[in-house]
């Protein structure tokens, strides 16, 4: 009985959070809409795109993650998307820690579900009582002329110095302007006539 209380007294006493999130996000002077939220549990992710632009159709997008758990500390963060991002065969991410920020960026090659070439970069930072917030900008950069003539180690090098560099020194600028909410229900209780 007492093992059967406590779990209910912990349960009540978890107040799960929602990341006080915006529904218009303005980045590069340019306003991104949020056009889907979906909420796993543990991780939660709000999706935005510029107007008239769809989940799969985009040309730039952000991204707000939160993982409600925070159980993974920085170094195990970056040791876990390394692996993630060796088993897929992605050669060209990085993840460190700086001044209290977890920063990356990834760079995907051309798919034939995306014959673009996509550049991600993100700032993330845990927040008490909340979890881990990430922040991330998501570009996709046409193959055009220039860069089909180009050998693999020259787009990505391209890519690195006028993307990813780029858009890292402006989220190391950046405020931070991410906190979480309670998310708990209020409870209205009605006057007895």
């Amino acid at each position: 009985m007492f093992l059967l209380l406590s779990g209910c007294t912990t349960l009540y006493n978890t107040t799960p959070t929602q990341l006080d999130y915006p529904t218009t996000l303005k980045y590069h002077d340019k306003t991104y809409y949020l056009i889907k939220e979906s909420d796993l549990g543990s991780i939660v992710r709000y999706f935005y795109v510029g107007k008239n632009k769809t989940e799969n159709q985009w040309q730039s997008a952000i991204e707000l993650l939160l993982d409600r758990e925070n159980k993974l500390t920085f170094a195990e963060r970056i040791a876990l998307r390394k692996k993630v991002y060796s088993n897929q065969g992605i050669k060209h991410f990085d993840t460190y820690e700086k001044a209290g920020f977890l920063y990356s960026y990834v760079i995907y090659r051309p798919t034939k579900q995306n014959p673009n070439w996509q550049v991600n970069v993100a700032k993330g930072k845990n927040i008490d009582k909340c979890g881990f917030v990430q922040y991330q900008y998501s570009l996709k950069i046409e193959k055009t002329k220039k860069l089909r003539n180009l050998n693999d180690d020259k787009v990505f090098a391209y890519l690195k110095k006028y993307a990813v560099d780029k858009e890292l020194h402006k989220l190391h600028q950046a405020d931070w302007q991410w906190a979480c909410v309670s998310s708990m229900p209020q409870l209205s209780i009605e006057k007895q006539k």
